[in-house]
């Protein structure tokens, strides 16, 4: 099921980010790589910048998160992680 998330789901959307950054870490610019790749405090931004994010869950468990974010007249995919 596909899901909007909530402010419970903090630490999973983090986990998740974090663990698939690691999966790509080569691919990342020395300047933009840093750890953990996303902080609460980040996450908590992007969310007040107006992302939200969407899960899928199975069995209870977050598998991937999505952010989603409108600017004027278009949705921008901000995030897509999933668990590897």
């Amino acid at each position: 099921m596909i899901r909007e998330c909530t402010e419970s789901d903090s630490n999973t959307i983090l986990e998740i980010i974090n663990n698939a950054a690691q999966a790509y870490k080569e691919f990342i610019p020395e300047d933009r790589w840093k750890e953990p790749y996303m902080s609460l405090g980040e996450l908590k931004e992007e969310i007040e910048d107006g992302i939200v994010f969407f899960g899928l869950e199975r069995d209870g468990h977050l598998l991937g998160v999505m952010g989603i974010q409108d600017k004027r007249d278009v949705t921008l995919i901000r995030h897509a992680y999933v668990r590897g």
